[in-house]
């Protein structure tokens, strides 16, 4: 966390902490940065090996310790309401937890081009040989996103209480004076008391008319598997409700009014759990359930000034972008 203070030492202002994409870069970008730094500047005493085939289901970064343990990196862009970001990286554990000396050698090789071999590189790292049945013994698991919801902390806790070596690390970007500050940290801090100002898709592959369900009682819901995105960080937090090929189409503030019903539309039904929205505005036609204005998808980029990934189901905003997109839904949604 960085405040900016006075020269009194009185008053203090947040520095907003910002994901690689507010700087126009992608996950494959905060891999490459980041594997950069693990092992010279990040947890210096790993011996990191990377992965040289992003497209197969595999950890993002592999690295191992001075006794030969593997560590299995899993990063995340976001991460904030990806429960399913630790089940991953445990998945991988497991399936590399067969790996041999012979295994990790091959894959070091692919990623250095073979020219030389882990046992080397690792006398070369650390000082000291060790044997090849050493390799590999157990697992470390470290998870590098840029924030977590206080559930994604607990399943975390609670498989490391349970004797899983695993790990939670938090990046951020900080831009200051035109300058660009990077920060890892295992200290989980939430910017504006820990609100998660963001949008919601409003499930339009699913349901046709969530939006309008949402629209009539002034709520953000999520579905399903997707039914944890809902929790006490939105209390107070921007909430925006974006619909899918059309744009922003209602906004409101979060409360602590949090519920659990099941939708019903024609042959759709799913679990269902929403939060009332307060300050509510909206661009839905109560009477036809047409939608009679938007913010679409590239008027938000120019409001911004930067790229999102619209299909996620989830996409957080600093607040100042969120308060920018908040005005613009007071002027369109009349």
């Amino acid at each position: 966390m960085l405040l900016e203070i006075d020269a009194e030492l009185k008053e203090t202002k947040i520095i907003p902490p910002q994901t690689i994409n507010f700087i126009g870069q992608n996950e494959k970008s905060l891999e490459q940065c980041i594997t950069k730094l693990i092992g010279d500047v990040l947890f210096p005493d790993l011996l990191v090996f990377g992965n040289e085939r992003s497209f197969q289901n595999e950890p993002d970064i592999f690295a191992v310790n001075g006794k030969g343990d593997l560590i299995i990196f899993e990063l995340k862009v976001d991460g904030h309401y990806d429960r399913g970001k630790t089940l991953q990286a445990m998945s991988y554990a497991e399936k590399y937890s067969y790996w041999r000396y012979n295994d990790l050698n091959c894959h070091f090789q692919k990623c250095f081009g073979g020219s030389n071999n882990l046992k080397d590189e690792f006398i070369q790292h650390y000082g000291y040989p060790i044997d090849e049945s050493d390799y590999n013994k157990k697992q470390k698991i470290i998870i590098i996103s840029h924030l977590s919801s206080v559930e994604t902390t607990h399943t975390v806790s609670y498989w490391r209480n349970r004797g899983i070596d695993i790990e939670e690390f938090f990046y951020r970007f900080y831009q200051i004076d035109g300058k660009l500050y990077f920060e890892l940290s295992n200290e989980l801090y939430n910017p504006a008391d820990n609100r998660s100002h963001c949008w919601f898709n409003t499930n339009a592959r699913y349901g046709g008319y969530c939006y309008y369900d949402m629209a009539v009682n002034q709520k953000v819901a999520a579905y399903g598997g997707r039914m944890n995105l809902i929790g006490n960080w939105l209390n107070k937090a921007y909430i925006f409700l974006y619909h899918n090929r059309r744009g922003i189409i209602g906004a409101g503030k979060g409360t602590s009014k949090i519920s659990e019903t099941i939708y019903q539309e024609g042959n759709y039904s799913d679990d269902e759990r929403n939060m009332h929205l307060r300050d509510f505005v909206h661009g839905v036609n109560l009477e036809t359930k047409e939608l009679d204005a938007v913010i679409p998808a590239w008027r938000i980029k120019e409001l911004l000034n930067r790229d999102f990934w619209f299909a996620n189901t989830v996409v957080s905003l600093p607040e100042s972008d969120a308060k920018i997109l908040y005005e613009e839904c007071l002027r369109i949604f009349k």
